[in-house]
């Protein structure tokens, strides 16, 4: 019987270092983002503030560049312990499908959340051009925006190479499974086959 190759983790100095780049470029993409968009605010008038909570997009944005931070702020520990050990921290499948579920939708979040901020960045900023406050506030908004993406880019990054790992794993763990199988087959066989050997010895 042909013997199972075994699963083996990428390289240490590549796999793991680039997963552990992407999360620290997408926190640090999305701190300056969320720092960026707070901060950002204009005197509409004599007494009224115009901040990121009057525009609906920039609110979602918002929410989603926090729940970005505190997911990719969890998983730093993880790939840290990753980059030094080359395995890890937690290798139950159960909880590495969750994971790689995470990384999914923190993705699509931080993609619909950079598209509708762009969007409505470019549309208001066409309506304000003449007001110069206004399209300085847009303006700036673009810079966040465009830190946003960054985050957005480097999530995917790691979304991509965990998923190539992931896969290769599986198909691991589906081949052992078939090799378990089918060594539990031919051992049945063989005691049946002793069975009957030792039926037709009494004979």
């Amino acid at each position: 019987m042909s013997q199972l190759p075994q699963y083996e983790e990428p390289k240490a100095s590549k796999l793991p270092l680039t997963i552990l780049v992407s999360r620290v470029v997408t926190l640090a993409s999305l701190v300056v983002s969320v720092v960026i968009l707070k901060t950002n605010n204009i005197k509409s008038d004599g007494y009224r503030t115009f901040t990121y909570k009057e525009i609906y997009s920039y609110k979602y944005a918002m929410f989603a560049m926090l729940i970005g931070f505190a997911y990719t702020l969890s998983q730093i520990p993880f790939a840290v312990y990753y980059l030094k050990t080359g395995k890890r921290l937690i290798n139950h499948h159960k909880l590495l499908q969750c994971d790689f579920y995470g990384d999914k939708l923190l993705s699509y979040l931080l993609a619909t959340a950079a598209g509708a901020a762009f969007g409505v960045t470019a549309d208001l900023k066409k309506t304000t051009e003449i007001v110069e406050k206004l399209d300085n506030y847009f303006q700036i908004s673009y810079i966040s925006v465009s830190f946003l993406l960054v985050g957005f880019l480097s999530a995917v990054v790691s979304s991509m190479k965990k998923n190539g790992s992931a896969k290769k794993k599986s198909n691991s763990n589906i081949e052992k499974e078939k090799v378990k199988r089918r060594k539990a087959e031919n051992r049945a066989m063989e005691i049946d086959s002793r069975k009957h050997c030792y039926g037709d010895s009494q004979h």
